[in-house]
């Protein structure tokens, strides 16, 4: 049971460092803190596993555990706050209380494990489920690691990363940023139309419209212009759902500033900006920022956000970046 609890435990610490992936994503080059966090994260998800028997990580769970907090560790000093340095010090008490107090019975347990088989212990089946599970778990993960520095700047070059756009807040210090751009062979006042008609009781969203439905969002896309849904003014409301969605009233996001051909800011979503290339050319981008700051909820909603929420919203505004191009150029 110490075993099981201790296995536990090393998972949802790897767990946790998901939000610090959120935290660090404006500090230095995003391919060096991915790095430095992914380590971190997988290392200690796959020395949770291994303690509790995964086939093949259950004979590296130490040395992963090693490379696990030596790598969160040094991701934590490249950003000096006070919850860092708590889990600098967890990483250390953690990798020392199973080190020191654990490592003879947890490899005691899975050698014995290797002798007997999964066919020695009671409900094998069960045993080989939650190993299955483990790791495949433990793949997705990897993959999203590997995967993150696209989902949070697709399409984008390194100066339209720092360019000053519409909706920029001088006064946020924006830790978290998300960029997603695209080039459409129209010019803007023929791609602004597309845009000003986002929402569920307009022109839906240009994306996976059967996605939508399948979580009963009722979402249709338009094919054309209507001329009725061409106003969008400061206040408005761009609605995600239709009312009674969830129990609630209705779920949208608030238009925070228009300029008209140029750009639409959504309060709690970011910037639609349209950038003209030449006179049949755009850059169609949309700019998310957040202050990322660390914090107790972000702790517990991290692995939340990385592995659910930023692949979905990649799948889905990427696809919405697709269909504004498609139908923008089809018009022209």
């Amino acid at each position: 049971m110490k075993r099981v609890l201790l296995g536990i435990l090393v998972i949802v610490h790897g767990l946790a460092h998901a939000a610090s992936g959120v935290w660090l994503a404006a500090d230095g080059p995003v391919w060096m803190i991915t790095a430095m966090w992914g380590l971190a994260m997988l290392g200690y998800l796959a020395a949770g596993f291994g303690m509790l028997r995964t086939p093949v990580l259950r004979r590296w769970w130490k040395q992963t555990m090693v490379l696990a907090t030596v790598a969160s560790i040094v991701l934590f000093l490249t950003y000096l706050h006070p919850l860092g340095l708590i889990g600098s010090i967890f990483d250390l008490v953690l990798l020392l209380v199973v080190l020191e107090g654990a490592q003879a019975f947890i490899d005691e347990d899975i050698a014995v494990v290797e002798a007997v088989g999964v066919r020695g212990l009671g409900h094998p089946w069960l045993h080989r489920a939650g190993w299955t599970l483990a790791t495949l778990f433990l793949v997705y993960a990897a993959a999203v690691v590997v995967a993150r520095p696209t989902f949070l700047r697709w399409g984008t070059t390194p100066d339209e990363r720092i360019m000053p756009l519409p909706g920029d807040d001088p006064s946020i210090d924006a830790r978290y940023r998300v960029d997603h751009a695209i080039t459409i062979r129209a010019p803007a006042d023929s791609v602004w139309p597309w845009l000003v008609q986002l929402g569920q009781d307009r022109g839906g969203f240009y994306s996976y419209s059967w996605l939508e439905r399948l979580v009963g969002d009722e979402v249709t896309n338009a094919d054309r212009i209507h001329p009725e849904w061409q106003q969008r003014q400061a206040g408005d409301t761009v609605y995600a759902t239709q009312p009674g969605y969830l129990g609630a009233s209705r779920f949208g996001w608030r238009v925070t500033h228009v300029v008209p051909n140029r750009a639409l800011v959504l309060e709690n979503w970011g910037s639609f900006v349209l950038q003209p290339i030449d006179s049949t050319t755009t850059r169609l981008i949309i700019r998310t920022r957040g202050e990322g700051k660390p914090s107790a909820l972000g702790l517990v909603l991290g692995p939340v956000n990385v592995f659910v929420f930023e692949p979905a919203h990649f799948i889905m505004q990427t696809g919405m970046l697709r269909g504004i191009r498609e139908r923008a150029e089809g018009r022209v």
